[in-house]
């Protein structure tokens, strides 16, 4: 009986070897969080990219709230819905996890008031001059608190009141590079009230450069 218990095992030892699927390789996918939208600016353009380099696939929760159409979603009316983006892989790689991330699209009521977002953002970060941590100082003209979303990068992160970005340097954890120079962008969101109507997104763009500090 044991030696047909490791007979077996050894047949099933040889098969795992043999299976082709042991060469693939693990992928992942890079799709950021999505600021609200409005719904009178009809679309946006996602960008979801795999690191096999790969096609991804979004798809909507809802498409009577947000249609899709390559990686541009058409809004349709007002609501939330989940964006997923996929990939499957193929003969060398593995299917990638699913990254789902929530959409939503709001309107203008003419009977609330209208307010704006008021962000400023150095256009250039030096490390080694201004440091790791970039405060951020948006308000809206409502007075209502404002919502930071940062583009997706593996160099930075939010501080935990989300009033700071911390840039990622050595010692750290994570891979920051040698010598920085590229770019990241943080959007300020302010989605309204009972009095006032959601403010027009507002995206500022830094280019970080410099030394990596250790």
């Amino acid at each position: 009986m044991k030696k047909a218990i490791f007979f077996l095992a050894a047949i099933a030892l040889i098969a795992t070897a043999c299976d082709p699927q042991d060469d693939k390789q693990s992928q992942k996918i890079t799709f950021g969080e999505i600021v609200p939208q409005n719904l009178r600016d009809s679309s946006l353009v996602l960008q979801a990219t795999a690191s096999s380099g790969l096609p991804v696939i979004l798809e909507s929760s809802d498409s009577s709230i947000a249609a899709i159409d390559g990686n541009t979603v058409f809004f349709k009316t007002t609501g939330t819905v989940s964006i997923t983006a996929k990939q499957s892989g193929n003969s060398q790689y593995y299917e990638a996890p699913n990254i789902t991330r929530s959409l939503i699209i709001r309107d203008i009521d003419p009977n609330k008031k209208t307010q704006t977002i008021s962000f400023e953002l150095p256009a250039e970060w030096q490390l080694s001059r201004d440091g790791t941590a970039i405060e951020l100082k948006a308000a809206a003209s409502s007075g209502l608190p404002v919502k930071y979303i940062l583009s997706d990068t593996p160099y930075a992160s939010f501080s935990s009141n989300g009033k700071l970005i911390y840039l990622i340097h050595g010692g750290e954890a994570g891979t920051p590079p040698e010598k920085y120079d590229t770019q990241i962008s943080v959007t300020a969101s302010q989605t309204g009230n009972d009095e006032y109507n959601p403010a027009d997104n507002v995206t500022r763009t830094i280019h970080i450069i410099g030394d990596v500090i250790h």
